[in-house]
């Protein structure tokens, strides 16, 4: 146990200040998130203590933030832009090879069966090939851990769509306090501002929508099919991220 320092205050109670910077940084903590009042100035507590303090406080804040679900976040980004790379490219290869050939609009797929191209479309032809190899493999990543890290979520919505919703909140900390109607319309902020700005009908879905069952619905249904399914997410993604800690 360290010598104390000093003292700080916690609900009308004197508590003694650690001279350690592990257990300063502690305190610090809940200094935080609490009514704790520490007068850092008439304890005189070194600079030096404070600084090592803070600095093992914002690396304990920045390791807790390292969860898995950040992994799949990034990973369902990066094949969304793969998604808008490899259609970009796929035009580009379609408009070249017709204004270069002088030849009717071919699909992509003829195009990349061609064992010649003219001009530099072959270093194109590979970039888009590599982009399928990228969308393949991230689709496989996240097929295999997805249900590692939600797997009631994925059970619920499906591999991707989970982890798009969980990206849409931000982290599945912050989905698992989201209320049903918040995530009803995660993904549809757009034409949810515009209804609040110039009164147009409200949206009833966002990445929901992307579901079967919201998909097949029919349309005076869709609503009341994406608000039964937000509601299942809402109490998956509680279970997902509360229930571990609750063990």
């Amino acid at each position: 146990m360290s010598t104390p320092i000093g003292t700080y205050i916690r609900s009308g109670k004197a508590s003694e200040l650690p001279g350690e910077a592990n257990e300063l940084a502690s305190v610090l903590e809940e200094h935080s998130d609490s009514l704790i009042e520490i007068n850092l100035e008439s304890e005189g507590i070194p600079l030096s203590l404070i600084r090592d303090a803070s600095i093992i406080q914002a690396r304990s804040k920045i390791k807790s933030q390292l969860t898995p679900d950040k992994d799949l976040i990034q990973s369902i980004e990066a094949l969304d832009e793969a998604h808008e790379t490899i259609n970009v490219v796929s035009e580009r290869l379609t408009a070249w090879y017709t204004q270069v050939t002088g030849e009717p609009r071919m699909q992509v797929e003829e195009i990349l069966e061609l064992e010649t191209l003219p001009s530099r479309m072959g270093i194109l032809k590979d970039f888009y090939m590599s982009n399928k190899t990228l969308i393949a493999e991230l689709s496989r990543y996240l097929d295999q851990e997805s249900p590692k890290v939600f797997p009631n979520l994925v059970k619920i919505l499906g591999t991707q769509l989970a982890v798009r919703i969980v990206a849409a909140a931000g982290s599945l900390f912050r989905l698992a306090r989201m209320p049903a109607s918040t995530i009803q319309l995660l993904g549809a902020e757009k034409a949810l501002f515009r209804h609040l700005s110039d009164g147009s009908p409200p949206p009833k879905h966002g990445l929901l929508y992307q579901h079967p069952s919201v998909k097949q619905a029919v349309r005076k249904d869709k609503g009341r099919v994406s608000r039964k399914l937000a509601a299942k997410a809402a109490i998956a993604s509680r279970i997902e991220y509360y229930g571990d800690k609750n063990e």
